[in-house]
């Protein structure tokens, strides 16, 4: 038979080196609006968790003001003429800088601080579970690609098989040894595998399709390869992904900060129980000039300073339903946190025995190629020598099919668990994509 790992150029006009993964993987990242739109709302929330936010910092304000009146104006004063005056203008200029902060508030700031940086992490886990999603997905569409192309081989492989031994029939029935009905069955048989070959080049197409889509290209083009080796860890451990999932699965992440920002609110809204002192100082200059009356010109330089003391005594039970409703978010994310937890616990149990039995069915189908492959290469020399019929070799080209396929199909289904263990223990991103070199 032809070597495994041979490339075949068909109808999909194969081309180039093949893509590498990490490349596909960087791309999808680069170009799937769902990771986007994640990352840009992660951007936000890290925008928002800042001291000014929790206001921690003064507010510091400047305003400049002018003011101009026109006015007719008649007075008289004791012992003087009556006096008209039309069109006197007053103008009023002045600016004024003021500094106002919180010295006090109970301790809501710091409380509000905790619930803004909660409310980062969360968005943060979001775009990262956006992200493991996507590598997931990316990385099954690549082995996919894999698969269908070692399927095509091995659809090759059985066409040349086929050829072979119509060669041999021919050359059989040419001497007399083999029926024309021999003949005639070893090209059905040639048809039936040359058909089955064409169909898999469609489901090649489909594969590439998908990882064009899943890349993010909007293209129709379909040439190019992939590397055929789907590469299994079966190093993981049940333990070790427990572990690993309690510390590092975006989901549970997400529901740990979304408690922890429950708790802050409450603690916030507890907060305003306390008085809360504000100082404030401002410098203003002002100056008046008029055309009419006593004061033609006044110019004035004012410092103002002072401290506030508010304490609320009474505000319609609003805080205390506020407060309330913070209770019942607080232990709705409480047992969002156990339920999630659960389920995840529970999804890698499955996952891991789905793991387990797709590498024992990998062993044994590898074993079965094995044997099959053997059995062929021993039955086409005796198809050669006459000592087995063409049903005969038939059937064990068909076995060698079979086996081989069976194995292809087993190898993705145990990268397929692999990868969803890898998913679920919040790892996949640095076991798929290449980690920066930190070494001097």
């Amino acid at each position: 038979m032809p070597e495994a790992g041979a490339q075949a150029v068909g109808t999909s006009g194969d081309a180039g080196e093949p893509l590498r993964l990490d490349d596909v993987l960087n791309e999808a990242m680069r170009n799937n609006p769902d990771v986007q739109i994640a990352e840009n709302e992660a951007a936000i929330a890290a925008r928002d968790a800042s001291l000014g936010n929790a206001g921690f910092l003064p507010e510091l304000s400047v305003q400049a003001r002018y003011n101009e009146t026109i006015s007719d104006t008649e007075q008289q004063f004791r012992g003087q003429d009556s006096e008209e005056i039309t069109g006197a203008r007053t103008t009023n200029t002045g600016a004024d800088a003021n500094l106002s902060w919180r010295v006090f508030d109970g301790l809501g700031r710091f409380a509000t601080l905790s619930q803004l940086r909660a409310e980062r992490r969360a968005a943060q886990e979001r775009s990262r579970s956006a992200t493991d999603q996507l590598l997931t997905d990316a990385a099954l569409a690549y082995y996919r690609v894999a698969r269908e192309q070692r399927q095509r081989t091995v659809l090759q492989e059985a066409v040349e098989v086929s050829q072979e031994r119509l060669r041999i029939a021919e050359l059989r029935n040419e001497v007399g040894s083999a029926s024309d009905l021999e003949v005639r069955q070893a090209q059905v048989d040639l048809n039936a595998d040359r058909s089955a070959l064409l169909r898999q080049e469609s489901a090649l197409e489909s594969a590439k399709a998908d990882l064009n889509r899943v890349r993010g290209r909007r293209t129709t083009a379909t040439n190019f390869t992939v590397d055929i080796a789907i590469d299994i860890d079966d190093t993981l451990v049940p333990e070790q992904l427990r572990q690993s999932l309690e510390r590092t699965n975006p989901v549970l992440l997400q529901a740990r900060s979304a408690l922890r920002a429950a708790e802050q609110e409450h603690q916030a809204i507890r907060a305003e129980r306390l008085p809360s002192l504000d100082a404030s100082i401002g410098y203003g200059v002002s100056r008046t000039d008029s055309e009419s009356g006593f004061l033609i010109q006044s110019t004035s330089y004012d410092l103002t300073y002072g401290l506030s003391l508010q304490l609320p005594i009474f505000t319609g039970f609003e805080r205390q339903r506020r407060r309330q409703n913070a209770q019942v978010r607080i232990r709705n994310a409480e047992l969002a946190v156990t339920d999630v937890e659960s389920e995840l616990l529970a999804v890698l149990t499955r996952a891991y025995a789905e793991y387990q039995n797709r590498l024992d069915v990998v062993a044994l189908e590898t074993e079965n190629l094995e044997i099959a492959t053997a059995n062929v290469d021993i039955a086409l020399e005796q198809f050669r020598l006459g000592d087995i019929s063409s049903i005969e070799l038939r059937e064990v080209q068909e076995q060698a099919i079979r086996a081989e396929s069976q194995l292809v199909g087993a190898r993705f289904d145990a990268k397929q668990a692999e990868l969803t263990l890898r998913e679920l223990s919040g790892t996949i991103q640095t076991d798929l994509l290449p980690q920066p070199n930190t070494d001097m």
